[in-house]
Order: structure tokens, then sequence, then C-alpha cells
């Protein structure tokens, strides 16, 4: 079984002194988020991207994969 989770947020430009790829983001709700990926076990990795694709990522994993996809409003 495959399920996904999509949201939204914003790249902000907060200093990170750390190595490899980093981000600093902005999620509304992400307590919430972070509960919701806890408790039904995903892993930690992520991907991002700067464009706003929630919606028709939700919609292509469903039609097309029949993947079950939460999506974090």
């Amino acid at each position: 079984m495959i399920r996904t989770y999509v949201g939204e947020g914003v790249f902000t430009d907060d200093p990170l002194d750390t190595f490899g790829t980093r981000a600093v983001v902005q999620v509304d709700g992400l307590q919430r988020l972070l509960k919701y990926v806890c408790k039904n076990g995903f892993e930690h990795h992520v991907a991002m991207n700067a464009s706003h694709t929630a919606d028709v990522l939700s919609e292509a994993f469903d039609t097309y994969f029949d993947w079950e996809t939460h999506v974090h409003e």
C-alpha cells in the first residue's frame, strides 16, 4: 500500500547554519501535520518545491495511481 500526504507552505529567508540540502519553511498548522505524520507511520523524508501543487498532486495520486492521500489544509 502506498499512502501519501501533501500540503503547502512557503520558503523563508531565515538563516540556517547546517550542511547538505536544507530549507526553512512556514507551514500553517505544522503541529497538526506532524501529529498526523507520526500517528500514521510516515517516514521523515519529504520532497519540496517552490510551486503550489498540492491540489494537482492529490488529484493525480487519487485518479491515476489510486493512492490514499491526506491533504493538509
